[in-house]
């Protein structure tokens, strides 16, 4: 980021010693002429709230264009130039969760279609129950059964075509059965996701420690690269999703080609983290990748399991 305007140049502010540089030496105020420099207002108040700074834009940079760079500076200990490692990732969980957000809600030209052919259908079906309840003198004939109370049919038109998991990136399916709505089941769930993705990354750690053990880092290392990786993950999303966007502009095909190629690329950018960390080669990398991958996989699929049915105990208690 570009620097900060300062108002004098020789006094803080707020105590009135000298000045050396942008920051007081005596009470830590960084010396920001609020009067000119809105930027600086907003990045205080993000700073604060959801642990910002000015430098994450450039750690987001190499972590597209050099993979591994920044694990690598921070062990090495040049760490001023660049957004600590857990600030870092807490700032891209936060756009990766905000994104999923907004994107979530959006409707398909397919989920259009199939819910006007849906909508279709029921009218079409109703009318004719309508004209079955009468016999031909007249009388009405005792009705069908119909679903229970509360019980919702979907009517899947021929052709449809199923949405992507783009389209939902956090879609949560639970057992019918279960006494909650599932409205509620996701909202409980989508609080718990971020806090269950954080409490994994200790054992994505111990997990790479157990794949480099001749590596000679310690735990600590392969945690901050944990962060950095996960972190991509969630930035690399964000790109998923828009260029799968951009794609569908042009038809569904180019949807899914988007989506694919955007994908293998974060799987790229992933193994070039990977090597320019632990130095090995390609197809010694390339194994150990996709054994960590089938590792933490594991993990997840254990934990999204343990926070559904804590998502389940949450909502039923509160009912």
């Amino acid at each position: 980021m570009c620097g900060h305007p300062s108002v004098h140049g020789a006094k803080c502010q707020n105590c009135g010693e000298p000045l050396s540089g942008p920051y007081c030496a005596k009470c830590g105020q960084r010396d920001i002429d609020f009067k000119r420099s809105f930027w600086h207002i907003v990045e205080e108040a993000l700073e604060g709230g959801l642990h910002f700074d000015g430098k994450f834009f450039r750690s987001a940079r190499y972590i597209f264009t050099r993979p591994g760079f920044l694990t690598n500076e921070f062990v090495a200990g040049r760490r001023a130039r660049y957004t600590q490692p857990v600030r870092f990732y807490i700032f891209a969980s936060f756009l990766f969760f905000a994104f999923s957000v907004v994107t979530s809600h959006h409707v398909t030209p397919a989920e259009r279609a199939a819910e006007k052919a849906e909508s279709r259908d029921a009218r079409a079906a109703a009318g004719d129950l309508a004209g079955a309840g009468k016999d031909p003198a007249g009388s009405k004939a005792a009705p069908e059964p119909g679903p229970p109370a509360g019980f919702h049919v979907t009517v899947t038109p021929q052709g449809a075509t199923t949405p992507s998991w783009l389209d939902d990136p956090l879609q949560i399916r639970f057992d019918s059965k279960d006494r909650v709505g599932l409205k509620d089941l996701r909202i409980e769930f989508f609080h718990l996701l971020p806090t269950m993705l954080f409490v994994c990354l200790p054992l994505l750690a111990l997990v790479l420690q157990m794949a480099y053990l001749r590596s000679g880092r310690l735990y600590i290392e392969h945690l901050i690269f944990a962060l950095h990786v996960q972190a991509l993950a969630f930035l690399s999303f964000i790109v998923l999703k828009t260029g799968a966007w951009l794609g569908s502009l042009s038809g569904p095909g180019v949807e899914t080609a988007a989506g694919d190629v955007v994908m293998l690329g974060m799987l790229y950018l992933i193994f070039r983290a990977f090597r320019t960390v632990y130095g090995q080669g390609r197809l010694k990398t390339a194994f150990k990748m996709v054994l960590v991958g089938a590792a933490y996989g594991l993990i997840l699929i254990f934990a999204f399991a343990a926070v559904g049915r804590i998502s389940v105990y949450l909502v039923s208690r509160n009912a």
